[in-house]
């Protein structure tokens, strides 16, 4: 005679059919149409996070040290408010301090490393070139760009949008182009939209990159343009954009920011 199942064996099957009903949901929700962001490598339904603009910051890997900074500077409340922020990863803090310490230690080669916590408070007052009011996303930024005074005074960036088959500097693959090995279109079947910032350096603006390579990169009169690491993070309190790299060639050492713009390509090395 066939045993019944007793309170153990039932425990068992509803937990194997709730791992089941689980299963299939993900998978209905993942073959979807609607529309999926990703966040940090993580799969998102929405966009949005369930923290405010400094928490995320602070609980994002790639932007840790620049939370930090911030708080440093006395920001979080700035940073709290209706604005967004496009954010310097710690990468850009990181070619900050090693660019600083590259010129420190020419000069005198037994200096002592500055850290995050070594760089002056009123340094940080610069940090306010990333903070623009209200809130702007893929969906609200019109493809041809908007320019947005930021909070530090006198100066603007500009916003934009555009579709993307590549990373730049990616899978470089001996056809002579970035990207050819590993474009979108092989496992997308749109193309992502991208979030762009143009930081205006001196007094006109380079709208044509042809503009940027003959002034060059490295002189401060050069506008600098970068897409995003992630975008859209919509939190509690604003949105929050994270710059990622300029569409340089890899090599060039123009590919990641430094925090304020700091140094030249003949900083990174000693």
């Amino acid at each position: 005679m066939e045993k019944l199942p007793g309170k153990t064996d039932k425990k068992i099957i509803m937990k194997k059919l709730n791992l089941f009903l689980c299963a299939s949901l993900l998978l209905l929700v993942s073959c979807s149409k609607s529309k999926d962001y990703i966040i940090g490598g993580k799969k998102n339904p929405t966009n949005k996070v369930n923290e405010t603009t400094s928490d995320f910051l602070k609980s994002f890997d790639v932007t840790t040290e620049t939370a930090r900074l911030f708080e440093r500077a006395g920001m979080n409340g700035e940073i709290n408010g209706n604005v967004t922020l496009i954010a310097p990863s710690n990468y850009a803090v990181d070619r900050y301090l090693t660019r600083r310490n590259n010129r420190n230690l020419r000069l005198d080669p037994t200096s002592k490393l500055m850290t995050v916590d070594d760089i002056p408070v009123e340094d940080l007052q610069q940090l306010k070139m990333y903070i623009v009011d209200n809130k702007y996303w893929s969906d609200n930024i019109p493809a041809e760009g908007i320019i947005l005074p930021t909070h530090l005074a006198g100066d603007s960036i500009r916003l934009y949008t555009a579709t993307s088959n590549s990373e730049p500097g990616a899978a470089w693959d001996g056809s002579g182009e970035p990207g050819l090995g590993y474009q979108y279109s092989n496992f997308m079947q749109t193309l992502p939209v991208k979030v762009y910032v143009q930081f205006k350096r001196g007094d006109n603006w380079e709208m044509d990159p042809n503009e940027r390579v003959s002034l060059g990169y490295d002189n401060p009169e050069c506008d600098q343009v970068y897409e995003m690491y992630i975008s859209d993070v919509i939190t509690t309190t604003g949105v929050v954009h994270v710059i990622y790299s300029g569409d340089y060639n890899f090599s060039d050492h123009y590919y990641y920011h430094s925090l304020f713009f700091f140094g030249t390509r003949a900083d990174d090395l000693l």
